[in-house]
């Protein structure tokens, strides 16, 4: 009997030290965890893009007999290309601010909720007003950058900090928005920007694009020329990289905005290319466009290319200041550059 309680004792015992062995080991697995977490994959980011509008340097804008047509045609294009869900960047030059100063009745705003036309976009489809000057030259004609902020910030709350175009390869443009631009029009009114996007070289006016900046990703130049795709964390401004654009049959042997979003999704979920980096895109409209309602079908067939990389999550938009907060705050202001070669 004594035997027996012996045997029964021990394997009592054996019983305890296997399970005690049991959650020890399982208590050693969940230590372990966090280092099998760091070296997990990182999450396939998204593509942020933006759809930038824009409206050049054209007199017309300011004759109060042509101005309704071209607002019916915005409001028009606003209606259209609705359904998308897409972000916009409006980015203008001043004489369509003028227009819309000098131009814009009661009577008109009865369709627009009793707003003026960019308050209507603002308010009804969520556009973002930027900035503007046709090629990025802020050195020729009567009104600059900071004429243009100046006007659109007394027409809509709805105006940006962001330069819609700019020369990269200009120096002395450079330093005049990295420390402030004063007026040429409004001399007691300095802008400096806080964001800058679509740049392009001093070429792009004798109608050569190729020099033109076509990384994607976001970071604070560090100066103009070379310098620009170099980033200083200490930089007063961050830019929105465009990525490639060449969406109207401009035939510079660039790929359309689907074309590069598309091929930077595969190489994302190929591992090609560094996950934890934010990545952008923008496609650029132009006023040939904006402004032709026959020309809309061409965008809205870009758009459904995209449509599909929206639905899954692969393609967000944003706008461009909401793309600056997204680097900031999610990606720690961490630099990309990204120019595929």
């Amino acid at each position: 009997m004594k035997r027996m309680l012996t045997i029964q004792s021990t394997i009592v015992f054996a019983l305890l030290a296997f399970l005690v062995g049991c959650g020890s080991g399982e208590s050693k697995t969940n230590r372990s965890s966090p280092s099998a977490t760091s070296s997990a994959v990182p999450t396939i980011p998204p593509i942020y893009v933006t759809i930038a509008l824009h409206i050049e340097d054209t007199p017309s804008y300011t004759n109060c007999q042509a101005y309704p047509d071209f607002r019916r045609k915005l409001l028009q294009f606003a209606k259209a290309m609705a359904p998308y869900n897409a972000a916009f960047n409006l980015q203008t030059d001043y004489e369509f601010l003028i227009g819309i100063s000098r131009c814009e009745t009661p009577a008109m705003q009865t369709t627009t909720d009793g707003q003026n036309v960019l308050d209507y976009l603002a308010t009804h489809y969520g556009y973002e007003i930027d900035a503007h000057q046709e090629g990025g030259w802020d050195i020729e004609g009567r009104d600059n950058y900071a004429d243009i902020r100046y006007l659109a910030g007394r027409i809509t709350a709805a105006t940006s900090e962001n330069v819609g175009g700019l020369v990269r390869d200009d120096p002395a443009q450079w330093a005049t928005l990295t420390r402030g631009e004063r007026g040429l029009l409004n001399p007691n009114f300095t802008w400096t920007p806080k964001a800058l996007t679509l740049a392009v070289s001093s070429r792009h006016h004798l109608g050569d694009f190729s020099t033109d900046d076509y990384a994607s990703g976001v970071w604070r130049p560090k100066g103009a020329g070379q310098d620009f795709w170099v980033h200083d964390s200490n930089g007063p401004l961050v830019y929105i990289g465009p990525g490639e654009y060449d969406n109207w049959g401009s035939k510079h042997q660039r790929r359309t905005t689907p074309k590069f979003v598309g091929d930077l999704i595969a190489q994302l979920e190929a591992g090609t290319i560094k996950r934890e980096a934010m990545y952008t895109a923008s496609l650029a409209v132009p006023q040939s466009v904006l402004f032709s309602p026959e020309e809309y079908a061409s965008l809205q067939s870009l758009l459904d290319q995209i449509a599909p990389w929206v639905a899954s999550g692969r393609v967000v938009y944003v706008t461009y200041s909401k793309a600056v907060n997204i680097w900031q705050s999610k990606y720690g202001a961490q630099p990309n550059i990204y120019i595929q070669r």
